[in-house]
């Protein structure tokens, strides 16, 4: 369920998540094959989904990359359930940096950083999306929330 709430550290409004009453049934390997379904139904498509960032407008395909990457990196419920705000997250992120690719992958011109925030089940994380470029396109790499303590 999404929804957006007022942020105390700087009064803008960003997005809300949490579990529905059937996601708290589920175990985190079932909670991941349901919204590994979401994605496919919502941003896995042919030719893929292009998200524009609003800051530096650039064009990030979404493509099944992206998912195998969440999967198998998404150990907690609200890293699994994060998901369902990819799109949004991709369109309001922040460019935190660009640099060369370490790994030196054939074709990748170079390698960008992107942050955002949201809430899930009422705690602050922070969004990182990481966004690979080759000579024609961008496209999402990463995708990962991490809990944010504020004291």
């Amino acid at each position: 369920m999404l929804r957006f709430v007022e942020n105390s550290l700087d009064e803008a409004k960003i997005p809300e998540i949490g579990e529905t009453e059937e996601d708290k049934l589920l175990s985190t390997a079932e909670l991941k094959d349901k919204y590994m379904q979401y994605a496919q139904v919502h941003f896995i498509k042919e030719p893929p989904l292009i998200i524009e960032n609003y800051k530096t407008k650039w064009k990030i395909e979404i493509t099944t990359r992206v998912f195998k990457e969440w999967r198998q990196k998404s150990r907690t419920r609200p890293r699994v359930i994060a998901i369902q705000l990819l799109d949004s997250m991709i369109k309001t992120a922040s460019l935190i940096k660009t640099g060369p690719d370490v790994k030196k992958t054939k074709d990748i011109e170079n390698v960008s950083e992107f942050e955002n925030r949201c809430k899930i089940e009422g705690k602050l994380h922070k969004i990182r999306i990481i966004v690979k470029k080759q000579p024609n396109r961008r496209f999402a790499y990463y995708y990962g929330a991490v809990n944010i303590d504020i004291k």
